[in-house]
């Protein structure tokens, strides 16, 4: 009865006189393998592509740009704000605002969410939100001892260069640990990687090895496929290198073999420890970014552009990040469709990012668990299977990459595009990340008889 009342409510709350946000179109960049192809490209590079590309695909005049909302997770300290260099490096009309926002790998989906706060409280009409990380360009960082030392030469006070010497000593601590700590995607609560995680919730939810791989193999299948019938080509803006290559594809995706995947050993812990999670079914390492034009709908209606897609709802969960650290997606995903006043069976489409094979498979367990429910999500009814021609139908980030501050852009645009192409109603959006966060919301498109011009007008160009 509380639930049926929600619906209710979110249902007449959507319809308020507040200003409607509406989402035009994304584009992205390849997703490649750090280290590689994009080692010389930062995130601020990456993030002028998105941004450029997207202007020339809309017709977008950049003198209408009020906002560039910008997620980033692999922080340099010669580049605070991403969104603001972007507007720089592109020459943009410098009255445009930019900021950034740091939410682990949601950084994306938090750009978009704040795009949508700022438009529907009337604050801007027109915005870019979007996100880039370069794992290529993350700083290694010189231990605090030695950053004091160095400090001291100049801050200590001292006069002379023996003075200054004697400061540097003072606080530089010994030789031995002057050397950079090597990055690792490690939860700073806990001290274990995620991976480590990951094979912990995979115990706790009984996923099989089998199970994974078997998942992953079907997540390559299925990007192949999309990738042969040219779907990737709406979202994907060629990117040239400072090198001068052009990179057309992402680089991750693999001819699925089950066997081969098989023999790999796992990377976090032994078999006989419940050791699961190998190279081939968690993400690799990745260089991308996307973005996406948001606006006021009536707006978009006077530039021209396709006003059927909008974001219905949006939701952010935390969990304990011990032991299942990227769980938080299945509390998140009862709260957006109770928002949204909807059933899981009611989309049309899921996109659910891939950071492990085995987080997808313990989510997917979990919205139907009644412990879990009970505990951390109020006694909610189970969500019911989702129809797996509705899941990750051009397959997922195992197969594409995950650059994260990209994905919830790359996420949104995929759900976004598919609707439009299959004329569905209702996506919902789900991706976990560090810290026990996760991020859901839920697109949809509207009646286009209703909207004016029609969407398949930005498609085309």
């Amino acid at each position: 009865m509380k639930q049926a009342s929600m619906r209710i409510a979110a249902r007449r709350s959507y319809s308020t006189g507040t200003p409607r946000s509406v989402l035009v179109a994304g584009m992205r960049t390849p997703f490649v393998k750090a280290y590689g192809e994009f080692l010389h490209d930062d995130a601020t590079a990456l993030g002028s592509s998105c941004v450029s590309s997207l202007i020339n695909k809309t017709n977008l005049d950049p003198n209408l740009l009020e906002a560039i909302v910008w997620g980033n997770v692999v922080l340099n300290t010669s580049n605070p704000n991403i969104g603001r260099d972007i507007n720089i490096d592109l020459n943009l009309p410098r009255k445009i605002v930019a900021h950034q926002v740091s939410m682990a790998c949601i950084s994306g989906c938090r750009a978009i969410s704040d795009a949508d706060m700022m438009i529907r409280g009337g604050h801007s009409n027109c915005i870019i939100a979007g996100g880039s990380d370069s794992v290529s360009h993350a700083e290694l960082p010189i231990p605090n001892d030695l950053t004091r030392g160095l400090a001291m030469t100049v801050y200590g006070g001292a006069k002379t260069p023996k003075g200054k010497l004697e400061q540097f000593w003072k606080h530089a601590g010994p030789i031995a640990k002057w050397l950079p700590g090597m990055p690792s995607v490690a939860e700073k609560s806990t001290g274990r990687t995620m991976g480590y995680h990951t094979d912990v919730t995979a115990e706790f939810n009984r996923i099989s090895r089998q199970a994974q791989d078997e998942y992953a193999v079907e997540s390559h299948r299925k990007t192949q496929i999309a990738k042969d019938k040219g779907v990737f080509d709406e979202e994907i803006a060629p990117f040239t290198t400072k090198s001068g290559k052009v990179v057309r594809y992402d680089n991750f995706l693999q001819k699925p073999n089950l066997e081969k995947m098989q023999k790999l050993k796992s990377a976090f812990r032994k078999p006989e420890d419940h050791g699961t999670i190998t190279a081939a079914n968690a993400t690799g390492l990745t260089d991308g970014g996307s973005a996406v034009l948001m606006a006021n709908e009536d707006f978009a209606k006077k530039q021209g552009w396709p006003t059927d897609m909008v974001l219905r709802a949006w939701h952010y969960s935390s969990v304990d990040p011990w032991p299942q650290l990227l769980i938080a997606p299945a509390v998140a995903i009862p709260a957006v469709l109770d928002k949204a006043g909807l059933t899981l069976q009611d989309m049309d489409i899921v996109e659910m990012h891939e950071a492990f094979a085995a987080q997808v498979l313990s989510t997917l367990h979990l919205i139907n668990n009644k412990k879990f429910l009970d505990d951390l999500c109020g006694g909610h009814k189970p969500m019911g299977d989702i129809d797996p021609a509705k899941f990750n139908v051009n397959g997922g980030s195992l197969a594409i990459g995950h650059p994260f501050a990209g994905t919830g852009g790359r996420c949104t645009i995929a759900a976004m595009n598919e609707l439009r192409r299959s004329k569905g109603r209702y996506a919902l959006i789900s991706v976990c990340a560090a810290g026990g966060i996760g991020a859901t919301a839920v697109l949809e498109r509207l009646d286009e008889s209703s909207v004016q011009p029609s969407a398949a007008s930005i498609g085309n160009k």
